[in-house]
């Protein structure tokens, strides 16, 4: 028999860091579970120092490289800390937790699809632990792809024996992939035994709120301070409550919600408030103040984050996110204005863009963009590519016209080889800070087709008539009379995330195809 070759029936040894009757090997364990110990009781230096040691005797102990790599990443020094897990799993292939660390090092990193990778490997190896279904659950959700991670999610709750978080994680991934209903029922169920988790409150609100159910929602709402994922929490300022009726001889500071849509849309309940009376002042993002400054003439702005009244150097008698307004001037869906356009664009970009737009030549100007700038081309259930717009491409005597606010020029490229059309581009502007710009050419298109970002916001904002489509089913109760609450421009249209995406580009192919029978 060849030297090295294995008799039938014979095992492999143990490698050295996990061999029993190795004696070192035992000490290194031993220094590992008192590492493991001391980070899990937040003593970060001495699960530092105890891995430390470990390594100094094997620089390639898996258990010691991961735990350092726990470490490091702890200390938010993310590429170390990737590179760390990532020799653990290269010695020890075989551990589920080494691989699942690995993942989260990787989000940090915004490396999304090698982190999706890493947490199946995780999954492989240890399917029927909960914490582990979770992790790949919560980094596909991350992605945009809640339907990918709903399976998990339930098998995560199946094998945990229901934990609150679980229960709380699933509700929102069923919300996300639009079985309300379902939802609603895990958010009572989480509430039953914890009524005042902020988490559970606050995407609870968020289910009602986006089936219409404004009077529930609202207060709901209002946990999202609390939640722990919400960016407005930072802030360091008091909230009145509840809002006089009258505001009359009142200082009132507004100030804004996280991202562009929210403050774009709750800014739709400024003027209610001012019709109260009062010396108001919004907060806004830069980018917003040109548009701001004329949609809002009688008002004072300052630009985000204002943090004089942070720290308490600038005293107001209110102070309201405007977020929080709902709940006094949106409890119906009657207090919904119909006829009120939020932003006033500057009229002679407008009338610069339209005669730019006319040279393209004849046919209905149309404004595409068809995914989120957040996970740039990412593989999304929520969005679509580029290509799913096909049914569009395919449609004569329409000049279409990019708003996708990020880099687009390689699937513009797709586009003009695939089907032979162009998607003008306006080279001179910039879609992502010059919103001033960007709603100018907005409002100079005969309509605008875009997935459910700000871009569909601004065409709301200008009153331009366009579809926003969504990669999950529009709830019965949220449209009024077909169209957009916020924005009556625009109408909301949903598939469900598994389905194609060609279904839903068919129906909206015809609305736009309808355009060039009107002209």
């Amino acid at each position: 028999m060849a030297r090295g070759a294995k008799t039938p029936g014979s095992r492999q040894p143990p490698p050295r860091w996990a061999d029993p009757r190795n004696p070192l090997a035992q000490q290194h364990a031993a220094l590992v579970q008192a590492g493991i110990a001391a980070y899990e009781a937040g003593d970060i230096d001495g699960a530092r120092a105890r891995f430390r040691a470990v390594l100094d005797q094997d620089i390639e102990h898996p258990d010691a490289l991961m735990g350092m790599g726990i470490v490091a990443r702890a200390m938010r020094q993310h590429q170390t800390a990737a590179e760390l897990l990532r020799r653990s799993v290269a010695v020890n292939p075989k551990s589920s937790t080494a691989w699942s660390n690995l993942g989260n090092a990787l989000q940090d990193l915004d490396l999304w699809d090698d982190a999706v990778r890493a947490n199946e490997e995780a999954v492989k190896l240890e399917p029927g632990h909960p914490g582990i279904r979770q992790n790949l659950g919560s980094v596909l959700n991350s992605i945009d792809r809640p339907y990918q991670a709903l399976p998990h999610f339930r098998e995560a709750l199946k094998r945990s024996g229901g934990p609150i978080d679980a229960v709380i994680n699933y509700a929102t991934v069923l919300s996300r992939v639009g079985e309300y209903g379902a939802a609603d029922r895990n958010f009572k169920r989480a509430l039953k035994e914890v009524p005042a988790h902020p988490v559970a409150n606050f995407h609870y609100g968020m289910n009602q709120l986006w089936q219409g159910n404004w009077s529930e929602g609202w207060p709901l709402h209002e946990w999202r301070f609390l939640s722990g994922t919400y960016a407005g929490s930072l802030r360091q300022i008091a909230v009145t409550a509840p809002l006089p009726d009258s505001l009359a001889g009142k200082r009132v500071f507004l100030f804004r919600e996280q991202g562009i849509g929210d403050e774009l849309r709750f800014a739709t309940m400024v003027q209610d408030i001012a019709a109260r009376g009062g010396d108001i002042t919004l907060e806004c993002s830069a980018k917003l103040m040109p548009l701001f400054a004329r949609s809002f003439p009688g008002l004072t702005l300052v630009e985000a984050r204002h943090l004089a009244v942070d720290r308490g150097e600038e005293v107001f008698d209110v102070t309201l996110p405007t977020g929080s307004l709902g709940q006094y001037v949106r409890r119906t869906r009657t207090d919904f204005p119909r006829d009120r356009t939020l932003l006033k664009t500057d009229p002679r970009r407008v009338a610069a863009f339209a005669d730019r737009l006319a040279a393209l030549g004849p046919g209905p100007k149309v404004g595409l963009s068809w995914r989120s700038g957040l996970r740039g081309r990412l593989r999304s259930d929520m969005y679509a590519a580029i290509e799913d717009l096909a049914p569009l491409f395919r449609l004569k005597d329409i000049v279409f016209v990019n708003l996708q606010y990020d880099d687009a020029r390689e699937e513009l490229a797709q586009v003009k080889d695939r089907f032979g059309v162009t998607v003008h581009a306006v080279e001179d502007l910039d879609l992502f800070d010059d919103l001033d710009g960007s709603a100018a050419l907005t409002r100079a298109l005969d309509f605008v087709v875009s997935a459910n970002t700000s871009v569909a916001t601004i065409a709301g904002g200008v009153s331009t008539p366009g579809i926003e489509f969504f990669g999950r089913p529009i709830p019965k109760g949220y449209p009024i009379d077909g169209t957009d609450p916020w924005f009556p421009s625009i109408r909301p249209m949903g598939k469900r995330p598994s389905e194609p995406w060609s279904g839903l580009m068919r129906e909206i192919a015809k609305v736009v195809g309808d355009l060039t029978r009107k002209q």
